[in-house]
């Protein structure tokens, strides 16, 4: 059987941090007594803080103080927010000390850290727990984190997973700092990541090819309109959500079922290639083994693990309201894949 590597792209290169915040706080005393709530959003120019913001903003200007917190401050993106009426703030998780002036007067805090980011990787609980420290010392209320699984702990520790595990880790940190309020926010796997991070093959007669070691089901949506639903709702009712856990699967589909909607779509050949998790982590590019040992965990325990009573597929859905957690199909009606460039 000829596999086809997987490529593993990274993060782009981040623009150069600014110490200052962007704008200046208007008015330090009136954010802290105004009786809108403020919240502080981390990663607020990625996939799943820009989805918040958005959803912020939608409840209207009266609503809530949105501030957003990213080491880009001067970019496009973040002064099209402030455009709106965000706050932009300069912060960077890899430095949990920067986003004091973030969490000051903040009423909630969206966390999110990106595992992926190279400097973050297997430092990621740690800095979590760091950022949570910050947040309970600046006053912050209720924290939204998005966490996932505790792979290890489910599986008898057969699996490690890290960038599942060690969220969950952090959660448990979160919930021992006493805030008033604590909510896991259960991102699923992106729809595209198909199109980024497991980009497939051209094979020689123009069939896309995608090489991934998965057999079952796995818990998929769209982090761009469907983060910040569910996370407004919780952060409009803390008492109700406090303790809860939101899984956001729009979806529940085999990697071959999704590859076949994506040819349907695209009007291309396309074909799914199954591979042993051993030999994926044998590909030799960066995160093979993380991601080989994860596509594990997805087809013996499935995405977010056993379903319980604490933790129901249907939380997100329930949660976010009709319609609002976008199928596979109805994110590929979107064109948005168009947007990852020619495969």
């Amino acid at each position: 059987t000829k596999y086809t590597k997987q490529p593993i792209t990274t993060n782009p290169q981040t623009p150069k941090r600014r110490s200052s915040l962007l704008p200046e706080p208007q008015n330090k005393s009136a954010i802290m007594t105004t009786s809108k709530k403020t919240i502080a959003v981390l990663g607020a120019l990625g996939a799943q803080g820009s989805s918040v913001v958005s959803s912020l903003l939608e409840e209207g200007p009266e609503a809530f103080t949105v501030r957003a917190v990213t080491r880009s401050v001067d970019s496009d993106a973040a002064k099209a927010l402030i455009a709106k009426g965000v706050q932009v703030v300069s912060g960077d998780t890899k430095k949990p000390e920067s986003l004091s002036d973030a969490f000051k007067g903040a009423d909630a805090a969206y966390i999110v850290l990106n595992f992926w980011d190279p400097a973050i990787m297997m430092k990621e609980e740690a800095l979590t727990k760091e950022v949570l420290d910050v947040a309970k010392a600046s006053g912050v209320k209720h924290i939204l984190y998005a966490s996932l699984a505790d792979s290890e702990k489910v599986s008898g520790g057969k699996l490690k997973v890290p960038h599942f595990t060690m969220k969950a880790k952090a959660l448990e940190y979160a919930r021992s700092l006493g805030f008033e309020a604590v909510t896991s926010i259960e991102a699923a796997m992106y729809y595209s990541n198909f199109f980024t991070f497991m980009k497939p093959q051209k094979d020689d007669d123009g069939t896309l090819v995608w090489t991934l070691p998965s057999k079952g089901k796995i818990s998929v949506y769209d982090p761009n309109t469907g983060t910040g639903p569910a996370t407004v709702a919780a952060i409009k009712d803390p008492a109700k959500y406090n303790g809860k856990e939101i899984l956001l699967e729009a979806d529940l589909l085999t990697c071959e079922e999704m590859v076949a909607m994506f040819g349907k779509k695209m009007g291309v050949p396309t074909k799914f290639q199954y591979v042993e998790p051993k030999v994926f982590a044998g590909f030799g590019f960066p995160g093979a083994e993380e991601l080989a040992e994860m596509f594990e965990w997805f087809d013996e325990y499935g995405y977010y693990g056993p379903e319980t009573e604490q933790r129901k597929h249907s939380s997100g859905k329930e949660a976010s309201g009709a319609g609002k957690l976008l199928t596979c199909q109805e994110w590929l009606d979107t064109d948005a894949y168009k947007t990852f460039g020619e495969l």
